[in-house]
């Protein structure tokens, strides 16, 4: 018998090939492999448009979504989308919610969670950490459209269909630290007003290389 001859392996190569060029459709250079990356499920427009704006050209890669389901099922969503989607360990997945003074709700929102999703919760809703941007704020709402009447007033003009992170940036530095202060007077958040969108908000702008 003659001796067996090597295999042509130019099937393996282009099998390689597209396997390569699918990586790096996935991961393209300069952005995948060395950004941080951040899911970032929202439960409304307002939320949605304002991560959207907080996206740079320097920054980390910024995934926000806005799947238009009920609050436990955002939760259930980021489990999915952690699963199937290509985030390595170093990656943040984060639901954006309101707990619309509900505790009961916000106690499913937290045991759907568990320990792999992370929570920015706001309570009675987004809204307040809107406010913040603008003004100190303590007292109590009643509802959910009291915090709405409250940032109309300090931010004439402003809607939730309108909202651009541009009209908050300068005041995201006094929102998160008057957000922290609040949080610091009662660690709960069922806490009426309070948010914990600002450990988000920092966790992005500190995997930007620490730039504002």
């Amino acid at each position: 018998m003659s001796p067996r001859q090597p295999k042509n392996d130019n099937s393996r190569k282009g099998s390689s090939s597209i396997a390569r060029r699918s990586l790096l459709e996935r991961r393209p250079s300069g952005t995948r492999a060395q950004k941080k990356r951040f899911l970032i499920l929202c439960e409304g427009e307002t939320e949605e448009r304002y991560f959207q704006g907080m996206r740079t050209r320097g920054g980390p890669v910024l995934d926000v979504i806005n799947p238009k389901v009920d609050h436990v099922n955002v939760v259930v969503e980021a489990h999915r989308r952690r699963c199937l989607d290509d985030y390595d360990d170093g990656d943040e997945v984060w639901c954006v919610l309101d707990t619309e003074l509900d505790r009961g709700l916000a106690d499913r929102i937290l045991a759907k969670a568990g320990g792999t999703i992370r929570l920015a919760l706001s309570t009675p809703c987004f809204d307040f950490w809107l406010l913040l941007h603008r003004e100190d704020r303590r007292a109590p709402f009643q509802t959910a459209g009291d915090v709405e009447k409250a940032l109309k007033r300090a931010l004439p003009g402003w809607s939730k269909g309108s909202t651009k992170f541009a009209d908050f940036r300068d005041g995201v530095d006094d929102a998160c630290r008057r957000a922290r202060a609040v949080a610091s007077e009662k660690k709960d958040h069922m806490r009426n007003p309070s948010t914990s969108v600002w450990r988000l908000v920092e966790a992005i702008r500190g995997s930007a290389g620490g730039g504002r």
